[in-house]
């Protein structure tokens, strides 16, 4: 099959390509214009992987970025934190509406779904799913309808599935998809998904996938650009080298889209020069496979144009009624991708028919595409929840079933449709439809590879039958073997011709009558229907003129044609009818024509019979069997002589290799008769075997019944262990994340209980911590000359440990300015020579509550010496100035 290059959008791989520069002018919103939008999706592990990322980054540049990251719904986030303090970007939590900053990393919250709007950011609640949120194919899917070429899409480190398919819309867009390396994830399951459906463009570390959005992207020129130049590419060796790698001829694609592929190609992998990248393609084996998985996106949605179905399904419903019969519909969906429409055009067929319990007796669909890996996919029939939004409630309800991370198509609507690996372009198509869907296609061919798959289309659709094709494509009047049925949803109908080049397979033999002379007979099933009517007309008249009354036998001795008037040698016999020619034959010719088949299937000659007389004086006529060749067919023609006077002996002089049956003695006919009843008896232990064989049958197939049922009920307690399994997974990927989170944020405490505790050894001064219960909570060293503490005494009352220096306030200096009585207490304390003073200060919350104390202790003995010795002097002077008689007066010179 020829595949269709990309489109922008996500939904279908075969719209048209966006203009480059819409993004730049429908986004721009600021002076410093967005020019790129980048999708980092992560789950579990993916923190450490998001901070090596983004410490990458750098703050110039028209590129905004934006995170989903699977949380818990029931946990308060740190992600904004903990990725503030791994860059010098701004990183924020997204809010509903806001709009798209360049330089700026906006995180999204739990339980909320994100996608981008134009530049603006909306949050949507999430589908009912096991899984946590936010879902990161829904952002993606989003990017890849909004920004096309300027969105590029991340998906790191994770379990499950989500990502990949979002990954293939952005890159049929012509946008960038980079994945982390799974060897460098701490959990691989994401990264492996992305990169097994084929939708990674380039598979890195973090840190060189951060090194690589600064370089290539982060500035907001074009990132295509950096390695190709703008002029035109030389397309012949390039498709030579891919068609002798891949076996896939693309010369009959359009130039416009093989330009832009190739460009993309080249520019991911830094290639400048054209013949670089031709040995690069045939020298690595995973270049070719790339460049033509960039040619065939696989990127399709159920229900594409809904429009389009409620047409298709109102056409069908007339057809059936119309025809009023059981006729097995078949429908070819040429470019399936990964199946999707053609699981919808099967849940439309049913609705039609009305659910019929044989569904697939009644249908049959042929999907093909090129990707294999696609068409894996389809066959599985499960997609993620997402995909399930388009399908209608009524339709979703009976043909899907929804699972924690996904769903899945029901078996029996799986039964009707195959899945099969086909090139539209050259391989045959498939005869005898009545529906092809193949939408937005044909726009991606060269006139010739367009004229020639509708060629096909038109030899494959039987007349009356219908021709689907996509919203970007349309058939012109012209157009032969095609009428519109209704153009604006691009619904054509086969017209037929007026000399049909081929007879339908599977058409029914006609039915068996004896046909009297001047009747015309009925036409040999064998002739071929490309024979005209009149010159078939013409053979039939010289056969009832020229030939004698006769059967046309089988292989086995099974009537296929009758010639002439045949009822005076024939009869319908009693009981259940049967295509045997002997059984039609009056008895009295029976014997004789068996043995008449016998001589001729053993030396392949002409056989005349004896004088045969038939009873009530129906005259007498000889049997004369005859070898009949038609094709690679042995017929028998088995006729009907009228007696001849001149004896049959004549008649085989006149014909040739004719042999002529004498007259048979008793021990003859005897022997036949015995050769007979054996025959018979054979045929009787034939009977009976075969019903013993189909009694053992029913009860093989009672057993395979049994073992089904036992199969589904396994498969169904598989399914809920399935499904119990994913709701661990998800759990304990929502744990793996907090636990991430929690280990970050400890090692943010480890490092500031260092620095508090460098600070507390190099203070001059004591210092007590006390809580609410007046309890040690910490001590510095100094602390220990007033308070004999220990490691020990943490969590012990203060006012239990003994001191070095009587603290006679320091009860109820702890107690006031722990009730609040006081703002602050202080006294000193002395023992000896040594003397502190001692502060009670209050420990508060930020909104200033307390919650305990804070006691410090600073010495000041050499201050009270001195004090004192002032003191001292001072009380001195003071006696000597009393005891004297004269009057002493000091005098300032300052005054």
């Amino acid at each position: 099959m020829v595949k269709h290059p990309p489109g922008p959008t996500s939904a279908r791989r075969s719209d048209p390509a966006p203009d480059p520069a819409g993004p730049e002018e429908a986004h721009s919103a600021s002076p410093r214009q967005l020019r790129h939008v980048v999708g980092i999706g992560a789950s579990a592990g993916g923190l450490e992987a998001l901070q090596l990322l983004v410490g990458q980054l750098r703050p110039t540049g028209a590129v905004s970025y934006v995170v989903a990251q699977h949380l818990s719904p029931d946990h308060p986030s740190l992600i904004v934190d903990l990725l503030a303090h791994a860059t010098t970007l701004p990183v924020v939590a997204a809010v509903e509406g806001d709009l798209l900053k360049p330089g700026v990393i906006v995180v999204g919250p739990p339980n909320r779904d994100l996608r981008v709007e134009g530049d603006r950011l909306r949050l949507l609640d999430p589908e009912p799913r096991f899984a946590p949120s936010p879902c990161i194919d829904l952002l993606f899917e989003s990017i890849a309808e909004n920004w096309g070429e300027n969105g590029v899409a991340v998906v790191l480190s994770g379990t499950g599935s989500d990502g990949a398919r979002g990954l293939l819309s952005v890159r049929a867009c012509g946008g960038l998809t980079l994945v982390q390396a799974p060897e460098t994830a701490r959990f691989d399951g994401m990264p492996r998904s992305a990169i097994h459906l084929g939708g990674a463009d380039l598979v890195l570390d973090p840190v060189a996938i951060g090194q690589l959005l600064a370089s290539r992207v982060a500035d907001g020129g074009e990132w295509m650009a950096r390695a190709v130049p703008g002029e035109a590419i030389p397309l012949a060796p390039i498709l030579q080298a891919l068609h002798q790698v891949s076996g896939i001829d693309f010369s009959l694609y359009k130039d416009s889209t093989l330009q832009r592929q190739l460009r993309r190609r080249m520019a991911i992998r830094q290639v400048a020069d054209l013949d670089a990248y031709r040995e690069l393609l045939l020298q690595d084996p995973q270049e070719p496979a790339a460049l033509v998985r960039n040619l065939l996106v696989t990127v399709t949605s159920f229900f594409r144009d809904p429009a389009a179905f409620d047409r298709l399904a109102a056409r069908l419903a007339q057809d059936l009624s119309q025809r009023g019969d059981r006729t097995l519909l078949r429908v070819w969906v040429p470019g399936c991708a990964t199946g999707e429409e053609a699981y919808s055009i099967a849940m439309v067929v049913s609705q039609v028919l009305g659910h019929p319990a044989d569904l697939a007796g009644r249908l049959r669909i042929f999907a093909t595409d090129l990707d294999e890996a696609s068409l894996a996919i389809a066959r599985r029939g499960e997609y993620p929840l997402s995909a399930a939004k388009a399908i209608p409630p009524e339709l979703r309800d009976r043909f899907v079933t929804m699972g924690p991370d996904g769903i899945t198509v029901a078996k029996g609507l799986r039964t009707c449709v195959v899945f099969a690996r086909h090139n539209v372009g050259e391989d045959p198509p498939f005869p005898n439809l009545n529906l092809i869907s193949c939408r937005n296609t044909l726009i991606y061919f060269k006139p010739a590879l367009h004229d020639r798959v509708l060629e096909l289309f038109r030899f494959a659709l039987q007349p009356g039958g219908l021709l689907l094709l996509g919203s970007s494509e349309s058939l012109g009047s012209t157009t032969p073997g095609f009428a519109p049925v209704d153009a604006a949803q691009h619904l054509y109908g086969r017209i037929p011709d007026e000399v049909r080049t081929s007879r339908s397979p599977g058409a029914g033999a006609p039915a068996l009558r004896f046909a009297p002379p001047g009747r015309q007979p009925v036409r040999a099933s064998l002739l071929p229907e490309a024979v005209p009517e009149q010159h078939l007309a013409l053979l039939e008249a010289l056969v009832r003129t020229l030939a004698r009354p006769s059967l046309v036998l089988d292989e086995h001795h099974e009537l296929l044609q009758v010639i002439g008037d045949v009822s005076p040698y024939c009869r319908l016999p009693e009981g259940r009818i049967t295509a045997a020619a002997t059984a039609l034959l009056r008895p009295e010719l029976q014997g004789e024509a068996r043995a008449l088949f016998l001589m001729v299937r053993a030396d392949g000659q002409t056989v005349i019979s004896r004088h045969l007389t038939l009873a009530e004086g129906g005259g007498g006529l000889h049997l004369e069997a005859r070898p009949l060749v038609l094709g690679e067919r042995s017929l028998l023609l088995l006729s009907f002589v009228p007696h001849d006077p001149d004896g049959p002996e004549q008649a085989a002089a006149e014909g040739g290799l004719v042999r002529v049956v004498g007259e048979r003695d008793g021990a003859f006919d005897a022997t036949i008769e015995r050769l007979e009843r054996e025959l018979l008896t054979s045929q009787d232990h034939l009977r009976r075997s075969l019903a013993e064989l189909e009694q053992a049958n029913e009860e093989l197939e009672a057993s395979s019944e049994e073992l089904q049922a036992s199969s589904e009920e396994l498969q169904s307690s598989n399914e809920e262990l399935e499904a119990s399994n994913e709701e661990l997974q998800s759990t304990n990927d929502e744990l793996a994340s907090l636990n991430q989170q929690l280990r970050s944020r400890g090692e943010e405490l480890e490092r500031l209980n260092n620095e508090l505790e460098n600070i507390q050894t190099s203070l001059s001064q004591g210092m007590v911590i006390l809580d609410g219960q007046l309890l040690i909570r910490r001590f510095s060293p100094l602390a220990v000359r007033v308070f004999g503490l220990v490691e020990a005494d943490i969590g012990q009352p203060l006012l239990g440990v003994p001191t070095t220096v009587p603290l006679p306030d320091l009860s109820g200096a702890l107690r006031a300015v722990l009730t609040g009585e006081a703002s602050r207490r202080a006294f000193e304390a002395a023992s000896g020579e040594l003397a502190y003073l001692v502060q009670v200060m209050p420990y508060q919350e930020r909104d200033g509550r307390r919650c305990g104390v804070i006691v410090t202790l600073t010495e000041v003995s050499e201050l009270v010496a001195l004090r004192r010795v002032a003191e001292a002097s001072l009380a001195e002077f003071a006696s000597l100035t009393d005891a004297l008689e004269e009057v002493v007066w000091k005098r300032d010179r300052a005054m």
